[in-house]
């Protein structure tokens, strides 16, 4: 197994028993095995395989080095989406854990090569305004990430 694969599996067994207590998980990882293509073709390529919708030029590319409160920040993007539940009825993680989380997702990649994409439109001072869905859910979140070595799909689930 590769590093980046060993983290991600990492990442799955310390975050997935938080996250499931407001939110269906579902945490795909593999190898990259296609050697090219847009950030865009490999999302969509990748939940394609696992029985998701593709969504195009919908997916939004995250800034890895901006910071929390800054347009399209990956960290930023994270704390939005795990701070309150999905139907933001109650608190979650809150903004320390829901940080820590994104932070160890991000970190599981190659700072190098690492690509980080939401089905959120994230605008500035880094607040969601609406998704792009994959899934039938009526409420999600999925975030996408690639290196040169792997790829992995968190979707976080849940109902009304």
């Amino acid at each position: 197994m590769n590093d980046t694969l060993a983290r991600l599996e990492a990442f799955g067994a310390n975050w997935r028993g938080e996250l499931e207590t407001h939110a269906h998980v579902v945490f795909h990882v593999a190898p990259r095995k296609e050697a090219g293509g847009t950030p865009v073709q490999i999302a969509d390529g990748f939940v394609l395989r696992h029985g998701f919708s593709p969504i195009g030029f919908h997916w939004e590319m995250l800034d890895l080095l901006a910071d929390v409160g800054e347009s399209r920040s990956a960290r930023g993007a994270f704390v939005d989406a795990l701070e309150k539940d999905l139907v933001m009825r109650s608190d979650w993680l809150g903004g320390e854990r829901a940080l820590a989380c994104g932070e160890d997702f991000i970190r599981a990649f190659g700072p190098l090569h690492a690509t980080i994409l939401t089905n959120h439109i994230v605008r500035d001072g880094g607040k969601s305004e609406g998704w792009n869905p994959i899934s039938t859910a009526t409420f999600e979140w999925a975030f996408l990430g690639f290196d040169e070595s792997a790829i992995a799909l968190l979707l976080l689930t849940a109902e009304d």
